[in-house]
């Protein structure tokens, strides 16, 4: 039986007349779209042109190709008259984003999966499978060309496009990786800063002018050139639990912006060693040009003066926790603001949704642009199924 994401559950069908004890109608947005023969806008059934069982997966991931294939960018292989010809482009993207949606470890596994998986080889557009060379060859001309990203910013603009945001929720994740990172373990927390001596400068010794704060700096930058001075090697990186335990892993993190819906806006890939707030203003202003949103909601990670007053000079609010620092005299939240701020915990549902269903346990890929292109591939299925779930399933529904 196929595993059906926990994170997509939604309740439908509440009866009044239930009785007591009665477990309620629950079904997940996989079902929903695997039953929903008008999504798919044709007036026969699919299981009819397949030749083995057509699962409720399947016709969920049909679903969610036809929202996504409608912003990709148009991509093609030059052909120059020597040698085989190379396979087309669309069923390999299929393949990569059915390699997320399925939860498919390596790309070993997905060539096995679509070679016994007959359903979903044809889903994909295969008559023969490539071999795993063509699938490397390929990731890489993606990774280089951001075709995620693309799809993801056109995905988001169309369904926002007229629509007001209230909220956009910003954190990070963890991503572990199997590379030699840039940096050492030791360094992480107690980082190495030229040692010298207090007060003036002695007669003849001289200083390095004072630099400006990168934060500071990133209010005049373009939001390109202020995330290329950020480090994208895989490093080391720290973080304190719950529990106030500092926690250390070797990676990457994934810095996200969603919508109260949990439809992601924005997404970028750092080191692990990169903190929160130097990603701030950068994706503050990719997500002001994709969407229109009143507040930016950030824990503690991100407070400083900079970020609030970019925001501020915004028109928007910016509702970050504030950090535990000395002689803190700043005024604390009203209950109303406190309340609104709960509304924060939608981004770290979606981060644990990837990480759980739609991301590799373990990365198999090298580098930045290819581990970018991975973690997309997963933002771009959530965005395609939360935008399933919020904007086109209720307008079917309307038109019933």
């Amino acid at each position: 039986m196929d595993r059906v994401p926990l994170f997509l559950y939604d309740e439908i069908d509440k009866k009044k007349h239930q009785k007591e004890g009665e477990t309620l109608s629950m079904k997940s947005i996989t079902e929903i779209l695997g039953g929903a023969q008008i999504v798919f806008d044709i007036s026969f059934d699919l299981q009819d042109i397949f030749e083995e069982y057509l699962t409720e997966q399947h016709r969920a991931f049909l679903a969610m190709l036809r929202v996504i294939e409608e912003h990709l960018p148009i991509l093609g292989i030059r052909y120059r008259g020597r040698g085989r010809k190379p396979y087309e482009t669309q069923p390999i993207i299929r393949a990569f984003l059915a390699k997320s949606f399925f939860t498919i470890e390596s790309t070993t596994d997905l060539l096995q999966r679509l070679r016994s998986d007959s359903s979903l080889r044809r889903i994909c557009g295969f008559s023969n499978v490539p071999s795993a060379s063509t699938f490397s060859r390929r990731l890489k001309i993606f990774s280089d060309q951001h075709i995620m990203e693309q799809t993801l910013y056109k995905m988001v603009r169309k369904y926002h496009e007229g629509r007001l945001v209230g909220h956009i929720s910003r954190d990070s994740t963890a991503i572990e990786a199997r590379e030699k990172p840039a940096n050492k373990k030791k360094n992480v927390v107690n980082q190495n800063k030229p040692k010298r001596r207090r007060g003036r400068p002695r007669k003849g010794e001289s200083r390095p002018a004072k630099q400006k704060k990168r934060l500071f700096r990133q209010l005049s930058m373009s939001c390109g050139k202020a995330l290329k001075e950020l480090d994208r090697a895989c490093a080391w990186g720290c973080k304190k639990n719950s529990q106030g335990n500092i926690q250390f892993w070797k990676g990457y993190k994934l810095h996200l912006d969603v919508t109260d819906a949990g439809i992601p806006v924005t997404a970028v890939v750092t080191g692990a060693n990169v903190h929160d707030s130097q990603t701030a203003i950068p994706m503050e202003k990719l997500t002001e040009r994709n969407v229109t949103h009143l507040y930016s909601l950030m824990d503690a990670a991100y407070d400083a003066p900079e970020i609030r007053d970019y925001i501020g000079g915004r028109g928007r609010v910016a509702l970050i926790d504030h950090n535990k620092r000395r002689k803190d005299s700043r005024k604390q939240m009203d209950p109303a603001m406190k309340q609104r701020f709960r509304i924060r915990s939608t981004v770290e549902r979606s981060n644990s949704h990837l990480k759980d269903w739609l991301l590799p346990s373990k990365l198999m890929v090298r580098g930045h642009k290819k581990v970018t292109f991975c973690m997309m591939t997963g933002v771009v299925c959530l965005a395609a199924i939360k935008i399933l779930q919020h904007f086109i399933l209720p307008a079917l529904e309307a038109l019933e």
